[in-house]
């Protein structure tokens, strides 16, 4: 009887030593379907899809875009003025109007065009202006008449404007914006990267440590169905069953508990991975197919690596960009402070033409009657007749249509010239010297937070190499204490076997064991995990992954 009670409690503990397979509880969202998944391929998902890359892509093309804009500045702007106006002027002159309402008709067609250079600050300016314009001033000798004006104009500042100017500082901090919109795409392509590999390994550990987690709890239940049959056998306490039964609770309180952070870890890794809800990985089940830990990081010495870092992390880039928009804005502040001096020059043409006015002269036809009196006098005693009275008569090449006025404006008949200095000057400037003093106090607290960031980078590198040792030494530890609980565990169940030892300590042992395993996968994890924070310290993310941005 002893001996057939030996063979069944040997039996039972090679069962106790290979425990069932246990059923996961149902999981939330989450289908039959697999997915598997490598570490490189989730990081390519990423790339493609994941939502805070495509939302920095638009701040990037934004800030393209504002460069664009800021071009515009320099745009040549062109203005059509026509224009149709009646005017009545009410007027107590005789000379102007017998009806006392003097009415002119005007029909303007005038075109503009400036445009600005970007070099010097130079400004163009070209007018064309026409205009048609009938009256009833009986001194006027034509009407209707055409008048056209052709100028070409230019301003050229001496002192303030020359070299910088509002738009011309605008276009270059926008230009330093797009660069500075393109590393902060890199940075949130590392981060999304960094991340990635982090929740991959995440999914990971925690599919691991469902594996370990079943494992005991099918222990437990091998170890309670044992001591159930040595209590009907008559040799255990019928007490030891509440202390197996505890137990297996336990450990499946902490299964549950684990395949519960499995749905939270792979929900963290689907947001990084897709960009639409409905796409078929938020449904399936991932399965990664990187489970083991990555290969030992080659020794990095602590000098190169720091070295390295302040070469390649692209947030000393961001920083030097800001400090290049700064330099923009006090090289404009120190030009705000000079005086607004410039030279202004202008050359015109114009044109005039018209229809004669049918009569004669007002003050001729007023005079029409007494001229004839004395004429006739001047016949009766013999004397010479008076001339008539004339004020001469419009140039004939005045005479004509627009086709004339315009050949008068191309004539070279009447040309102006213009040239001048204009000088504005503002006393005390007080704006211009605050801009500039502020402008100066930011240089010098971006030379500051440039050497602060270099404090930091060092400080991440410097830590995560020590994580990665730690992790090495950490794996090691976990590993021989795991094969230690291992032989703990074996040896504590050939005594219970013979009747030496107690279903207390086995239950012990086995906890002992789980929890080595669990120690071993922590520190894998981390040691994964140090990997890619050392990539991103190191600003070599990209450069491992062979990642390409365009």
């Amino acid at each position: 009887m002893f001996r057939a009670l030996f063979l069944f409690l040997s039996l039972a503990a090679a069962a106790a030593a290979q425990p069932r397979t246990e059923t996961p509880p149902p999981r939330v969202g989450v289908t039959i379907t697999q997915r598997h998944l490598s570490l490189q391929e989730a990081i390519e998902m990423a790339l493609k899809s994941n939502l805070e890359i495509e939302i920095e892509k638009t701040n990037r093309d934004t800030a393209e875009e504002a460069v664009q804009a800021a071009r515009g500045f320099f745009d040549p702007t062109f203005r059509w003025v026509p224009l149709l106006e009646t005017r009545n002027t009410p007027t107590g002159s005789v000379l102007q109007s017998a009806t006392g309402k003097l009415t002119d008709r005007f029909l303007a067609q005038n075109f503009y065009l400036r445009h600005r250079l970007r070099g010097g600050g130079t400004q163009l300016s070209l007018d064309f202006e026409n205009m048609r314009q009938a009256t009833n001033n009986p001194f006027t000798s034509f009407t209707p008449f055409l008048t056209s004006r052709l100028a070409v104009g230019f301003t050229q500042p001496l002192a303030r404007g020359r070299s910088n100017d509002r738009e011309r500082a605008e276009f270059r901090i926008r230009r330093t914006h797009v660069d500075s919109s393109r590393v902060d795409y890199e940075l949130r392509v590392i981060d999304v990267v960094t991340r990635v590999q982090q929740a991959y390994w995440d999914v990971v550990a925690a599919r691991q440590d469902v594996i370990v987690k079943a494992d005991g709890v099918g222990w437990a239940r091998e170890q309670l169905a044992l001591n159930q049959r040595m209590v009907n056998a008559g040799t255990l306490a019928p007490v030891e069953l509440a202390a197996a039964e505890a137990e297996l609770q336990r450990r499946l309180d902490n299964w549950y508990a684990s395949v519960g952070v499995v749905t939270e870890t792979e929900n963290a890794l689907k947001t990084l991975l897709v960009a639409d809800r409905s796409d078929s990985l938020w449904q399936d089940e991932i399965v990664p197919s990187d489970e083991q830990m990555l290969e030992s990081a080659p020794e990095n010495e602590y000098q190169p690596a720091v070295s390295q870092a302040l070469r390649k992390r692209p947030e000393l880039r961001s920083v030097d960009l800001r400090r290049q928009t700064n330099d923009v804005e006090k090289a404009l502040a120190a030009d705000l402070r000079k005086p607004q001096f410039n030279l202004i020059g202008q050359y015109s043409l114009n044109g005039l033409a018209g229809t004669l006015r049918p009569g004669s002269n007002p003050f001729s036809e007023s005079n029409a009657a007494l001229v004839q009196r004395v004429n006739d006098l001047s016949v009766l005693y013999g004397l010479q007749p008076l001339t008539p009275i004339s004020f001469g008569a419009a140039p004939g090449f005045l005479v004509g249509n627009y086709g004339t006025a315009i050949e008068n404006l191309f004539g070279g008949r009447y040309q102006s010239f213009q040239v001048g200095l204009a000088l504005d000057l503002t006393l005390r400037n007080r704006t211009a010297e605050a801009n500039y003093a502020q402008s100066v106090i930011a240089e010098k607290r971006l030379k500051l937070e440039r050497a602060r960031l270099e404090q930091l980078i060092e400080a991440q590198v410097r830590n995560a190499l020590q994580a990665i040792e730690t992790a090495r030494q950490r794996i090691l530890a976990a590993e021989a204490g795991a094969r230690a609980a291992s032989e703990k565990l074996e040896s504590e169940t050939r005594l219970y076997q013979n009747g030496e030892s107690t279903n207390f300590l086995v239950l012990t042992r086995q906890n002992e064991y789980t929890d080595s395993r669990r120690r071993v996968l922590v520190a894998r994890l981390d040691f994964n995990k140090s990997v890619a924070r050392l990539e991103q310290a190191l600003g070599s993310t990209l450069e491992q992954h062979k990642i390409v941005l365009k």
